[in-house]
C-alpha cells in the first residue's frame, strides 16, 4: 500500500511539473504581445497608470513579495500590474488620500520523488499585504510616510518533513500558519529622495544582502538573501516571518554609490514571528543589538546610462548577543559577525538600452568565521538568468543557480550541503506568473547518510 501511495503522489508531482512546463511552450506568442501593447482602459490621465523609472532595482513594486525597502511606495500601473485593477474606483480614492495598498499570494507546490529522508509532497503559501500612507497631504511634511504590512502563511515545509536539508526548498514557507503583523515603521526622505531614514518594526533582510535577481528563484537559500546569514543569526530576519525594533538609513552618495546602515533589536521570538507579530517586547532572553552596514555600486543605473546594468555590494553585521557554544554545550560565546559580498551583472542584451531581455550573471559569498557560534561558517553561490530566452516569450525568465554551504567542524558527521536549482518563470499576465522548478539537493544537511534528493514542483504568484 505504501508503495502504491508513493507512486500516486510521485505521478502527481511529475504531472504538475510537466503541465507547468508545457504552458510555457504552448501559450501563443500573441498573448505575450498583448501584455506589452495593451492600452490602459482608464486612460493616461489616471494616477494609477503612472510608474517610476526604477525597473532594475524595483521590477515589481505592485507586489509586497520580497519587496526591497527602497522600493516601498514606488508608483506602479495598477491597471496593468494587478488582477483587481482599480477596485471599482476605491483605489483611486485611496490614492487621492496618499494611501497605496499592494497585495500578493505566492503558492509553492513541491515534492521529492527520490532521495531525502523519505518521499513526500507539500504545499507552502503566503498571502501578503502592505499599506503605504504618504503623510505629506495630512501633515504637510514632504517625504514623510507610514508603512505597515501583514502576512498569512500556510502549508508545510518539504525540507523539514521529507528532504531533511538546511536550504529550504520552498522560500514561501515561514512556519507560522496564522495571520501576523509584519513591518510597521515611519519613513522620512531628505535631499530629493537621496537619503531615506526609517524607524519602527523592520526586517533587516528586506534592506540588506539582497539582489533583484534572487527573486527569480524558489529555494530559500538563494531567495531572498544568502542562506547562511539567517541560519547563523536568526535575528537577521526577513518579513515574513518576523521583524525587529530598529532604525535604518540608505543614502545615495552619488548616482552610482549607495551606503546603508541599520541597528536592530535581537529578540529571537520577534524574528521568528511569534505571537502573531503583536508582542512588542524588546527583550525576551536577548541582551545585545544587531548592527549592519553595506556599500553598493550601482553600475549603469543612472538616468541616461545606456550600458549594461549591474549591482555590486559588500556588507556585514555584528550581533553583540551571547550565543550558545557549539564547541562547549554548556558554554556561551559573546558576539558574532558575518561578512558578505555579491553582484549581478547583465552581460548580454537583446535590443536597445530600454530592453530588459538578455543574460544576467550573479555571484555571492558569505563568511561567518566563528565555527563555535556559526553552524554554517562559509557560503558560496552563483548562477545565470535569461529574460526572453524563447523569442516569442519576452517576459519569461529562465534561471540556473548553485549554492553551497559548509557546516561547522563542531557539528559531527557533517560536511556541506549543495543545491542546484533551475526553473522557468512564465509570465501569463503582468500580475500572474507560473514557475516550474527543479532542484537537486546534494548531501542534505551535510550528511552522507541522507540520499541526494530530486525536488520537483511549481510556484504560482498572483498580484492583486
Amino acid at each position: 500500500m505504501e508503495c502504491c501511495a508513493g507512486w500516486s503522489w510521485m505521478a502527481t508531482v511529475l504531472c504538475l511539473f510537466t503541465l507547468a512546463l508545457t504552458i510555457s511552450i504552448t501559450i501563443p506568442a500573441m498573448a505575450q504581445d498583448s501584455i506589452e501593447t495593451s492600452q490602459d482602459p482608464a486612460g493616461s490621465a489616471q494616477d494609477l497608470t503612472a510608474t517610476d523609472n526604477s525597473s532594475f532595482l524595483c521590477a515589481t513594486p505592485a507586489s509586497p513579495r520580497n519587496l526591497p525597502f527602497i522600493c516601498v511606495g514606488k508608483r506602479f500601473n495598477a491597471i496593468k500590474e494587478t488582477l483587481t485593477q482599480d477596485w471599482a474606483g476605491y483605489r483611486t480614492k485611496l490614492a487621492s488620500l496618499g494611501i497605496t495598498s499592494i497585495h500578493s499570494y505566492t503558492a509553492q507546490f513541491m515534492g521529492n520523488p527520490s532521495g531525502g529522508q523519505s518521499q513526500g509532497f507539500t504545499y507552502a503559501g503566503t498571502l501578503e499585504a502592505l499599506i503605504t500612507w504618504d503623510l505629506h497631504k495630512l501633515l504637510g511634511i514632504p517625504g514623510f510616510s507610514f508603512n505597515v504590512g501583514a502576512a498569512y502563511s500556510s502549508g508545510q515545509n518539504l525540507s523539514e518533513k521529507y528532504v531533511g536539508n538546511e536550504f529550504t526548498v520552498q522560500s514561501s514557507f515561514t512556519g507560522r500558519g496564522s495571520i501576523s503583523l509584519q513591518q510597521m515603521y515611519l519613513q522620512q526622505q531628505f535631499f530629493d529622495g537621496a537619503l531615506t531614514i526609517a524607524v519602527g518594526r523592520l526586517a533587516p533582510a528586506s534592506t540588506f544582502a539582497a539582489l533583484p535577481v534572487f527573486n527569480n528563484y524558489i529555494n530559500g537559500g538563494i531567495n531572498a538573501v544568502p542562506g547562511s546569514l539567517g541560519i547563523n543569526d536568526l535575528t537577521f530576519t526577513a518579513s515574513p516571518p518576523g521583524v525587529e525594533w530598529g532604525a535604518q538609513a540608505i543614502y545615495n552618495l552619488t548616482p552610482t554609490i549607495q551606503v546603508a546602515a541599520g541597528i536592530y533589536n535581537t529578540n529571537p521570538y520577534a524574528a521568528a514571528g511569534n505571537d502573531n507579530g503583536v508582542n512588542f517586547a524588546f527583550q525576551q532572553g536577548n541582551t545585545g543589538v544587531l548592527t549592519v552596514a553595506q556599500v553598493s555600486y550601482l553600475h549603469n543605473q543612472a538616468q541616461g546610462d545606456i550600458g549594461l546594468p549591474g549591482e555590486y555590494m559588500i556588507g556585514g553585521f555584528y550581533d553583540s548577543n551571547n550565543f550558545s557554544s557549539l564547541s562547549s554545550p554548556d558554554g556561551t560565546v559573546s558576539g558574532s559577525y558575518s561578512l558578505y559580498a555579491m553582484f549581478q551583472q547583465m552581460v548580454y542584451r537583446e535590443g536597445d538600452s530600454s530592453s530588459q531581455k538578455g543574460l544576467t550573471m550573479w555571484g555571492e559569498a558569505a563568511v561567518s568565521p566563528e565555527p563555535s557560534v556559526s553552524s554554517m561558517p562559509y557560503f558560496l553561490g552563483g548562477g545565470l538568468s535569461y529574460q526572453g530566452l524563447i523569442p516569442s516569450r519576452g517576459k519569461d525568465i529562465a534561471s540556473l543557480g548553485v549554492i553551497y554551504g559548509s557546516f561547522s567542524a563542531y557539528i559531527p558527521q557533517t560536511s556541506g550541503e549543495t543545491v542546484i536549482e533551475t526553473n522557468y518563470r512564465i509570465t501569463l499576465k503582468p500580475w500572474l506568473t507560473v514557475t516550474p522548478d527543479l532542484q537537486y539537493v546534494m548531501k542534505p544537511s551535510g550528511s552522507s547518510n541522507v540520499r541526494n534528493a530530486v525536488v520537483l514542483g511549481a510556484q504560482l504568484t498572483v498580484t492583486f
